[in-house]
């Protein structure tokens, strides 16, 4: 247990475990003033990434901040690793707090806590510029035997992609956003699947001019006949159910003053983003 956690608990045992019955006066806080709180990112935008002058921004980092600065948390650490290393990392203690789009499921529940869900977004598709092949779903990918398709490693959309019937030997795995654009420019592949945030990101960031993103698209669709949405938010080990409880309280505070709002509208994201209904005790027991 790193030394932030260990004060946090102690804080929390002083105060009955008060965080975890749900209390959010703010005066019953354990001081975290001049705390340091490690996060990490795996730099891809919208979600946590290093901007041009080397500051971290993003949807998720923003969103930490907001809600921790009013606890006393001055001094927050960034830490940039794959996707795929995000949460073994998180359980190595390399960091305290994953703030970088990771979707909540079963399986991921199993190994880690989630926060309440802060966002939806589903899946996305970056194709060759002039789209040539026409692809315009997964289903058009799994009919043509000729399309390879690239995805990151450990993510719901290379996942959704197997699911909607992409053979898997069709499916080449990368551990980032830039190794899966040089597959493509190199003619290893044929489209990408990402987060549909992620694919927007990359295309506004440019330097983009023989890549587009395949519009319309249709993702994964379940069984029920409903197209697939991730809900994404903040990831923390095991061992750290009091900070979890404190960043629910606070964030619960964001999403009724318009600062989670505020935030998702500095990224682009919109009313159809919305965090869903279901909690995140619904979505870890929910059926893949």
């Amino acid at each position: 247990m790193n030394l932030f956690s260990r004060r946090l608990a102690l804080g929390a045992t002083a105060l009955g475990l008060a965080v975890l019955s749900g209390w959010t006066a703010e005066a019953q806080q354990p001081d975290l003033s001049g705390k340091t709180i490690t996060i990490g990112i795996h730099n891809r935008s919208p979600w946590g990434y290093r901007d041009k002058d080397g500051h971290v921004v993003g949807y998720h980092p923003d969103l930490v901040r907001a809600a921790l600065a009013p606890l006393g948390v001055k001094a927050i650490e960034f830490t940039v690793a794959d996707f795929g290393a995000l949460i073994p990392g998180l359980l190595a203690n390399r960091f305290d707090i994953i703030a970088s789009g990771v979707a909540i499921t079963p399986a991921r529940c199993q190994q880690v806590l989630f926060s309440e869900p802060d966002l939806s977004a589903g899946d996305g598709l970056l194709v060759l510029k002039g789209n040539p092949l026409k692809l315009h779903s997964y289903e058009d990918i799994a009919k043509n035997p000729n399309v390879k398709l690239g995805g990151g490693r450990g993510t719901e959309n290379a996942k959704n992609a197997l699911a909607a019937g992409v053979p898997e030997d069709r499916l080449l795995l990368f551990p980032n956003n830039e190794a899966v654009v040089s597959a493509m420019l190199a003619g290893r592949v044929d489209a990408a699947t990402l987060s549909a945030p992620s694919v927007a990101g990359l295309m506004e960031a440019g330097g983009m001019n023989a890549i587009e993103r395949a519009l319309p698209f249709k993702g994964y669709v379940k069984p029920g006949g409903q197209e697939y949405m991730m809900a994404t938010a903040v990831v923390f080990a095991p061992k750290d159910k009091a900070l979890q409880g404190l960043y629910n309280a606070r964030l619960a505070k964001l999403k009724t003053d318009g600062t989670m709002k505020a935030i998702m509208a500095k990224y682009g994201f919109t009313d159809a983003e919305m965090p869903p209904e279901a909690s995140t005790a619904d979505l870890c027991a929910a059926k893949p």
